[in-house]
């Protein structure tokens, strides 16, 4: 009789551990392959509100893609840039880009040649963009878009 309990005791235990992981498994699951993130960094973070400081008149978006920017007729010309994403965006009332802002953090260093493809990807489908290491001031973001 002593070995039924043990036997119905662990029946139990597995039975409950079961209907608790098929219920509640799922969800354990799905939670350990998606988590949120910042959109931006605090440095990042400081820039767009400078930005918007700056140009209140105009739309400042923070991480867009270059798919969003520009785009080819040939898929291998595609690849060049499709997951990279640009730091700011400024746009005037109509939707038009005014300029591509792109903020260098230390991570930058030693990736001068990539950031030159980039930009240089941006120029050629006729944007402006400006590179910058430091938060600007109000007054330097205006000249540079403006000129």
């Amino acid at each position: 009789m002593f070995d039924f309990q043990i036997i119905f005791i662990f029946i139990g235990c597995i039975a409950t551990a079961a209907f608790i992981l098929l219920v509640f498994g799922q969800h354990l699951f799905r939670s350990q392959q998606y988590h949120p993130r910042k959109i931006i960094t605090p440095f990042e973070q400081k820039m767009f509100i400078r930005l918007n400081e700056a140009f209140p008149a105009q739309h400042v978006l923070a991480q867009v893609a270059f798919s969003a920017l520009i785009t080819s007729q040939n898929y291998k010309v595609r690849n060049r840039f499709n997951r990279k994403v640009t730091d700011f965006v400024i746009l005037d009332q109509s939707m038009n880009v005014l300029a591509v802002i792109e903020l260098d953090d230390p991570s930058h260093e030693g990736k001068e040649e990539e950031d030159a493809l980039r930009d240089a990807m941006l120029h050629e489908a006729g944007y402006k963009v400006c590179r910058y290491t430091e938060i600007p001031t109000v007054r330097q973001l205006k000249q540079d878009i403006a000129s």
